[in-house]
């Protein structure tokens, strides 16, 4: 999980992206959760 605000899943692709190495996350309860981890 990201700790970071968003509205739609689209912002958490680039955050999930340097987290992660993967774009791959969902916007979920305004936060971002990257996937796998």
């Amino acid at each position: 999980e990201v700790d970071m605000r968003c509205k739609s899943s689209k912002e958490c692709l680039v955050k999930c992206k340097q987290a992660t190495g993967r774009p791959n996350g969902k916007c979920m309860n305004r936060k971002c959760k990257c996937y796998p981890r």
